[in-house]
């Protein structure tokens, strides 16, 4: 009952793509090999460690160890998952999946 017409030109923009995707098949993202993408985690993660180790230090040096790493840990996995493994994986993306 509430349905909206559908311009003919947007109809066959769906035909043509429906088409090619018939076609073509699905695209299937390549398979990304886990010891490089391991390899690339470990270059992007121990960096990261290491620098805000030194950027905390003046504020976290006093406190044990378990409590800088539970300050650090969540800081590091936040900056690999949102920054630094999204930027690693486009630069190296052909050569995780060969």
């Amino acid at each position: 009952m509430n349905e909206r017409p559908v311009s003919p030109l947007r109809e066959q923009s769906r035909d043509a793509v429906a088409d090619a995707e018939a076609r073509s098949g699905p695209t299937v993202p390549a398979a990304v090999r886990r010891g490089k993408l391991w390899l690339l985690t470990v270059c992007g993660i121990y960096p990261t460690i290491v620098l805000l180790g030194l950027a905390t230090d003046p504020v976290l040096g006093d406190l044990y160890l378990p409590v800088r790493l539970a300050v650090l840990v969540p800081a590091a996995a936040a900056a690999m998952v949102w920054q630094i493994n999204p930027r690693l994986q486009r630069r190296f993306g052909a050569w995780l999946t060969r």
